[in-house]
């Protein structure tokens, strides 16, 4: 619901990836914006932010990718608080959490389940 915190932000460059996960998410109530990389996904957050309860975000992307994307979401003050799981093939989730102050780390592919509980905890704590 608009003004309550209800969306995911679904940052991945890959559509099959965003639209599966997005089809998932829309199947258990929630909201979904997608973004096909991390500029996108940062104007969308900035854009959206009343709405956003937690951003689902790939790390390995062309271009802005999804360090670049939380280096900036730090940056703003609007949006920095906003929690972020990030999914991922990349090793060491230790070094990826505290690097980037990431709320979640889960490994790709993303068990369904794992990601649901994990947006769950999240948006709770948001809305």
């Amino acid at each position: 619901m608009p003004g309550r915190k209800s969306s995911v932000l679904l940052i991945d460059d890959v559509a099959a990836t965003r639209e599966a996960l997005a089809a998932v998410l829309q199947q258990r109530g929630y909201h979904t914006i997608q973004a096909d990389g991390g500029e996108s996904g940062l104007r969308l957050l900035r854009e959206c932010a009343a709405d956003v309860g937690v951003v689902v975000l790939d790390l390995l992307m062309p271009g802005a990718n999804g360090w670049w994307f939380r280096e900036q979401q730090l940056r703003d003050p609007n949006v920095a608080a906003l929690p972020v799981i990030v999914f991922t093939a990349a090793a060491k989730p230790e070094v990826v959490k505290y690097t980037l102050k990431i709320d979640d780390v889960l490994f790709k592919p993303v068990a369904v389940d794992d990601l649901l509980d994990a947006i769950a905890r999240h948006m709770s704590v948001v809305g």
